[in-house]
C-alpha cells in the first residue's frame, strides 16, 4: 500500500522556465513587479482517491483593467507524462531575484498543453496595457505552446520522500484533478470567474519598428489653404524620370551586350577550325546546344527584369503626376476662393467708408437703442 501523501503549498514565490526555439527562456519578474510569480500545489492521496492540483499566477496589467490582475496557467494532472526533480540548485542570477538560498527544480512533461485561464471580464483578443506586460503576455504564449516547463521553488519547501512520491504517482498514472467548488473556474478572481483562452502570438519585429515610429501628418483638408511657394512635385517627376531613362540606356545596352555575346559564342562553338572540325564528337555538339540555351533563358531572365522594373518607373511617374496635377487644380481653387474673398472684403471695406453699409447702419442704430431703452429702464 502506498503511503499517504498531503501537500499543501499556496502561491509560493516561483520561476517558470522553458525551451522555445532551441533556445532556454525564463520567466521570473512579473507586472508589477514587487509581487512574485506564484506556485501552487495540492496533493491529497489519504483516502484511497490520488488528487491534485498545479497552478502558476503570474501578475499582469490588461489593457481593460489597468490595476493588477494576473494570468492562471493549470497543469491537469491528468496530461502530466513524467515528473522530474532536482534539489540543492545553486542559485543562478534570476532566482536570486526571488531570494532563494538553494532551490527546487520541477520539471513537468505534458501530453498536452496548459491551460491559460484570465478573469472573465478581460475582453478578447487578450492586451496588455503596458511594454512590460505586452512581453509578458507574449512568454506566456510560449509557454501554452510546450510541453515541458521547469519550475523554481525554495528547496525547503518539499522533501525528497514527497518528491519520489509525487514522481512515483505520475509514473503510475494515479494522479486526478480536484473537484471541490474552491478549484471551479466560475469562482475564481475574488468571485467574477475565470475564462479559458488563447493568447495571440507576439507580433513581428517588422511590425513594432512601424508602430515605434510616428506616423506622417494628415495633410489639412481645410477649405482654404494657405499658398505654397513651390512644390516638390516636379523635383520629384524629373529625377524619376532621369532613373528611368537611365534605366532604358542600361537596358539597351545591356541587351546588345548580351547578344552580341551570345553570337560570338555561338560563332564559336558552331563554326569550330578544320582542326577542331575533325576532332568534335556529336556530344560536344549538344553540350553546345544546351550552353545556348541556358545563356538564352538567362538573356529572357534578365530582359524580363528590367521591363518590369521599366514598368513599375513608368507607374510611379503617372502616380506623381497625378498627385502633381491635383495638387495644382487644389492650388487654383484656393487661390480663386482667396482672390473673392479679398474682393468682397474691398468692396465692404468701401461702403463702410462711404456710409453706404445700410445694413452696419441698422445694426449700430438698433445697439444704441437698446442701450438707451436699457438705461431708462434702470432708472
Amino acid at each position: 500500500m502506498a503511503t499517504p501523501l498531503c501537500i499543501d503549498i499556496d502561491q509560493t514565490a516561483a520561476i517558470v522556465e522553458w525551451e522555445w526555439e532551441g533556445a532556454t527562456r525564463c520567466l521570473a519578474t512579473p507586472d508589477p513587479d514587487n509581487v512574485p510569480i506564484r506556485f501552487t500545489i495540492h496533493i491529497d492521496s489519504t483516502h484511497d482517491q490520488h488528487r491534485a492540483h498545479f497552478e502558476i499566477i503570474i501578475p499582469v496589467k490588461f489593457k481593460d483593467k489597468p490595476s493588477s490582475a494576473a494570468v492562471l496557467l493549470r497543469i491537469s494532472p491528468l496530461f502530466i507524462t513524467c515528473f522530474r526533480f532536482s534539489t540543492n540548485i545553486d542559485p543562478s542570477d534570476s532566482i536570486k531575484k526571488q531570494r532563494f538560498d538553494s532551490a527546487a527544480c520541477l520539471e513537468f512533461e505534458l501530453g498536452n498543453t496548459v491551460a491559460v485561464l484570465v478573469p472573465s471580464y478581460v475582453k478578447e483578443p487578450i492586451s496588455a496595457s503596458r511594454p512590460r506586460s505586452g512581453k509578458i503576455l507574449d512568454s506566456l504564449y510560449e509557454l501554452s505552446r510546450v510541453t515541458t516547463l521547469r519550475i523554481y521553488i525554495q528547496d525547503s519547501l518539499l522533501s525528497l520522500d514527497q518528491l519520489s512520491s509525487i514522481s512515483d504517482r505520475v509514473t503510475k498514472g494515479q494522479l486526478e484533478p480536484f473537484s471541490g467548488p474552491e478549484y471551479d473556474i466560475s469562482r475564481m478572481f475574488s468571485g467574477s470567474g475565470a475564462k479559458a483562452t488563447k493568447l495571440a502570438p507576439p507580433k513581428p519585429p517588422s511590425y513594432e519598428k512601424a508602430t515605434s515610429s510616428q506616423p506622417p501628418s494628415a495633410p489639412s483638408y481645410q477649405r482654404k489653404r494657405p499658398r505654397q511657394d513651390s512644390l516638390q512635385g516636379p523635383d520629384s517627376i524629373s529625377q524619376v524620370w532621369d532613373k528611368l531613362q537611365k534605366l532604358e540606356s542600361l537596358f539597351h545596352s545591356k541587351v546588345g551586350e548580351l547578344t552580341a555575346e551570345n553570337a560570338k559564342l555561338r560563332d564559336q562553338k558552331l563554326k569550330p577550325d578544320e582542326s577542331q572540325a575533325e576532332t568534335t564528337q556529336p556530344t560536344d555538339q549538344s553540350q553546345v546546344i544546351i550552353e545556348l540555351r541556358a545563356e538564352n533563358a538567362r538573356l529572357r531572365e534578365e530582359v524580363e527584369r528590367l521591363k518590369n522594373r521599366q514598368e513599375d518607373l513608368e507607374a510611379e511617374v503617372a502616380s506623381l503626376q497625378t498627385a502633381q496635377r491635383s495638387e495644382k487644380d487644389t492650388e487654383e481653387v484656393a487661390i480663386i476662393e482667396i482672390r473673392d474673398d479679398i474682393e468682397s472684403l474691398e468692396r465692404r471695406l468701401s461702403w463702410v467708408e462711404n456710409g453706404k453699409d445700410e445694413y452696419f447702419m441698422k445694426q449700430i442704430k438698433q445697439e444704441i437703442f437698446d442701450e438707451l431703452a436699457t438705461r431708462v429702464l434702470g432708472g
